[in-house]
């Protein structure tokens, strides 16, 4: 039965969030699958329309980055059990929405199939085309790749759990199907 593993995505007119305090990006960006024991909620902000620009459409996932899920309370309330097994649901300050830090961790990634674009240094600066390793990914719905900001991957199950939940403004993009 062939497997499809996704990754989120942002929509064109999909709502967005950013740290009030610029250096509070890092906390996003350094997250690497460890459970956070003492989290300092950074305070957040949905970013407001640009004078003329039509308002952006409601998010139950307002956007931060494919590394970061955000989710508000329907969300939150929908996926919590799922979300649970992979991962911490953090709060965040200032809006009513949490973060979903991953610590699932999976090395999946076949190197040698994949089309990797590399830093001088031999960490990863992109994938442009992804092979994983089946059998490596189990019956996990949700996991990160072992590097920093990974993006966070999904199954079909867990994408067809989201949009059977009636959950609104979130997207996933297909990113490798198995052939099995």
């Amino acid at each position: 039965m062939p497997m499809t593993i996704y990754k989120f995505a942002v929509l064109e007119d999909q709502e967005w969030i950013f740290p009030v305090d610029g250096a509070d990006f890092e906390t996003f960006f350094a997250m690497d699958g460890r459970a956070i024991q003492d989290w300092a909620s950074p305070v957040m902000r949905m970013v407001e329309a640009e004078q003329g620009a039509e308002e952006p459409s409601y998010s139950d996932f307002p956007w931060l980055g494919e590394h970061a899920p955000i989710l508000k309370k329907p969300a939150v309330d929908a996926l919590a059990p799922v979300l649970a097994q992979y991962g911490q649901l953090l709060p965040l300050k200032g809006e009513n929405v949490w973060l979903f830090n991953v610590t699932t961790v999976l090395d999946v990634l076949d190197r040698e199939k994949s089309g990797i674009v590399y830093f001088d240094d031999g960490d990863i600066l992109d994938i442009e085309r992804h092979v994983f390793k089946r059998d490596v990914i189990g019956t996990a719905e949700i996991f990160k790749l072992p590097r920093r900001a990974s993006a966070v991957y999904v199954t079909g199950r867990f994408v067809e759990q989201v949009r059977g939940s009636g959950l609104r403004g979130v997207s996933f993009a297909p990113v490798w199907t198995s052939e099995e």
